[in-house]
C-alpha cells in the first residue's frame, strides 16, 4: 500500500527543494500549462500519493514543464549521468530532487532511491524513451518506469508534452488514464513478459495522448 506524502508546506530535510519551489513560483505564469485529457477536455484530477509521471522527452525543459503541471506536489525526477556532470551542477540538481541514473546498465542504486521516494508518497518523473527524441514521436519505451512503479507499488500517470510551435503559445500537456501495474501481474511476482506487456500499455496510452495534439 502506497504512503501519502505528509501535508507539510516546508520540510527541513527537503529545504533545497522547497526553496527552489518558492523561487520557481512564477513559472506557472510563464509556461501557462494547459492540462487536457486525450479527449481534449480539461484535466481536473489531482495526483495523490506516490506516482510515476511518465512523459515523452523532446527538450531539456521537459522536467520543468512536468513539474509545473504537478505544481502542487514535490516532484523528483531521474537524470542521466551526462546531465549531472560537474560537482556544482550535480549538487544543485540533487537539491531540487534529481536522482542520478546510469542508463547504460541496470542501475540498482538509482532504482532503490527512486522506489524509496515513491514509497514516501512523492511523485517521480521518468522519461521512458531513455533520451531526448526531437521528432516528438513515441516508437519504443524502456521498461524502467514500469519496473520502478512495481517495486514501489504505485500507479503510472502517462503524459504527452505537445510540441510548442511558437514561443508565446501555451504549453499543452495531455494526461492519459492512470495505469495500475500491480493489477496486470499474472502471478505473485512480475515476469519479464508482464513488464513488457505493461510497458506496451504505457506506450499505447502515451500514443493516445499524442494523437490529441
Amino acid at each position: 500500500m502506497q504512503t501519502k506524502e505528509r501535508k507539510r508546506l516546508f520540510s527541513w530535510r527537503l529545504l533545497p527543494m522547497d526553496a527552489s519551489r518558492v523561487l520557481c513560483a512564477p513559472l506557472p505564469l510563464y509556461f501557462r500549462v494547459k492540462r487536457i485529457t486525450p479527449e481534449g477536455k480539461p484535466y481536473k484530477k489531482k495526483i495523490r500519493g506516490g506516482a510515476v509521471l511518465a512523459a515523452n522527452h523532446t527538450s531539456f525543459l521537459d522536467p520543468v514543464v512536468v513539474g509545473v503541471t504537478a505544481w502542487y506536489r514535490r516532484v523528483h525526477f531521474l537524470a542521466a549521468e551526462v546531465v549531472m556532470k560537474g560537482k556544482l551542477r550535480s549538487l544543485l540538481l540533487k537539491g531540487v530532487g534529481a536522482i542520478r541514473i546510469d542508463r547504460n546498465k541496470a542501475d540498482i542504486e538509482a532504482i532503490r532511491k527512486a522506489a524509496g521516494v515513491l514509497k514516501q508518497g512523492r511523485v517521480l518523473v521518468i522519461f521512458p524513451q531513455g533520451g531526448i527524441s526531437p521528432d516528438a514521436q513515441i516508437q519504443s519505451l524502456k521498461s524502467g518506469a514500469v519496473f520502478i512503479a512495481l517495486q514501489a507499488g504505485v500507479p503510472i500517470v502517462p503524459m504527452y508534452i505537445c510540441p510548442q510551435k511558437r514561443w508565446y503559445q501555451r504549453r499543452v500537456v495531455v494526461i492519459g488514464e492512470t495505469i495500475e501495474p500491480q493489477k496486470h501481474i499474472l502471478k505473485k511476482f512480475p515476469s519479464t513478459e508482464d513488464i513488457e506487456n505493461i510497458s506496451k500499455m504505457l506506450m499505447d496510452e502515451m500514443n493516445r495522448c499524442m494523437a490529441c495534439r
